[in-house]
């Protein structure tokens, strides 16, 4: 039986954490593409290969991990794919032909639109967006294009450029409906594997938020944490910062987050703070409309974390009581942490209540399975 071939492309996140790691790794150079692409894997960080593993464990895909944004896998691919020819195309296909003057982009295109020729991939996924959409149009003739969406449209990037597109967001799946795009409600998930992977350390007293800040998409949290931080004992955050509003404020204007910040994080090692920590805050970006749905929520029940998150309504009809503790604002915020401090026990239980959850009804397994039926009916159409 020929297996289907599907590549992701996807990105370390947030990239500050990649050129920390790059820093740390002093053998970068020496190896191969395949350990090098194994060793981004295996800092767990976004999505890691939880679609892909779980598409090769069923023997009838070829499913791989493609990163972009990282100008160290670009280069590998590319010395793989030309070998000997590697100066010699990066000087023809990198340049602007009149000006000689080298552009990444169009390189980093090139070496994109080679290293798919020789895959021949039946599945596009592009799991996340740095690319403008109509970059993938070349091969839609050839390869199901698949999009996943939660956060704000980007740039350059239009529902019709794709076949499917997944999204957690049921107002972005309204909107891509009316479009006509074949749009599908995707859960976020944890996979089994990772509370292996972590260490069972004390438990510390740190209360800590982790995740983006700043600029237009997180603008209600920004301000709510700024607000609160300086009143709690024992506040860490770690993310990173994108420039606020329309108004390009960063981070030293916030004084109160400045200074509890404590730098990037992702993956394993962000999954051992949620883990480690007491309590862990939850919010979400502006584009949710108060809709209760993200990475992060999985991630922290997932890790074996206790986490406090912003009351939503949709949270009676799609998750059980005490798998996590809920604030309405500022005022219960800092109420629920006091209680719970003083009431280990009970937070113990919800933290491991809610691992078991997360396990039981969000492990990647079950949701690539739903993900391949989805591939497949697609593929079947797309061939006829």
């Amino acid at each position: 039986m020929n297996k289907r071939k599907l590549i992701k492309f996807d990105i370390i996140h947030p990239t500050e954490y990649l050129e920390q790691k790059q820093k740390e790794w002093t053998d970068i150079n020496e190896i191969s593409l395949e350990e090098y692409r194994q060793r981004l894997i295996k800092l767990r960080s976004n999505y890691s290969d939880f679609y892909t593993y779980h598409l090769n464990k069923t023997g009838r895909w070829e499913a791989e991990e493609f990163f972009l944004l990282d100008n160290v896998f670009l280069e590998k691919v590319a010395k793989e794919l030309f070998g000997k020819e590697y100066t010699l195309q990066r000087f023809l296909n990198g340049r602007n032909r009149t000006k000689r003057k080298f552009i990444p982009k169009k390189w980093r295109d090139y070496v994109l639109h080679k290293y798919i020729e020789a895959k021949e991939p039946d599945v596009i996924f592009a799991r996340s967006q740095p690319i403008p959409s109509q970059f993938w149009q070349k091969y839609r003739k050839n390869s199901l294009l698949v999009a996943r969406l939660s956060a704000r449209l980007p740039f350059n990037w239009h529902p019709n450029h794709w076949d499917i597109i997944y999204t957690d967001q049921p107002d972005f799946k309204k909107f891509f409906d009316l479009h006509g795009v074949t749009t599908i409600i995707n859960n976020q998930g944890f996979d089994r594997r990772i509370p292996k992977e972590l260490k069972s350390n004390p438990i510390k007293k740190d209360i800590v938020f982790i995740g983006g800040l700043g600029t237009e998409n997180f603008r209600k949290r920004t301000l709510f944490l700024n607000n609160i931080v300086k009143k709690i004992e024992g506040f860490k955050w770690w993310g990173y910062w994108w420039k606020f509003g329309g108004d390009g404020r960063n981070l030293a204007d916030f004084p109160n987050l400045k200074k509890t910040f404590q730098g990037s994080t992702s993956g394993l090692e962000m999954f051992q703070i949620y883990r480690d920590s007491f309590v862990i805050i939850n919010d979400y970006v502006d584009t949710a409309n108060g809709i209760g749905f993200n990475q992060r929520m999985f991630e922290v029940m997932g890790s074996g974390g206790f986490m406090l998150t912003r009351e939503a309504p949709n949270f009676k009809e799609q998750f059980p009581d005490n798998i996590f503790a809920t604030y309405k604002d500022e005022k219960e915020l800092f109420e629920k942490i006091n209680y719970y401090l003083d009431n280990r026990t009970e937070r113990d239980k919800i933290a491991q209540k809610g691992q078991e959850f997360v396990l039981e009804k969000f492990d990647y397994k079950e949701i690539v399975q739903d993900f391949e039926n989805d591939l497949l009916k697609a593929l079947n159409v797309k061939e006829k």
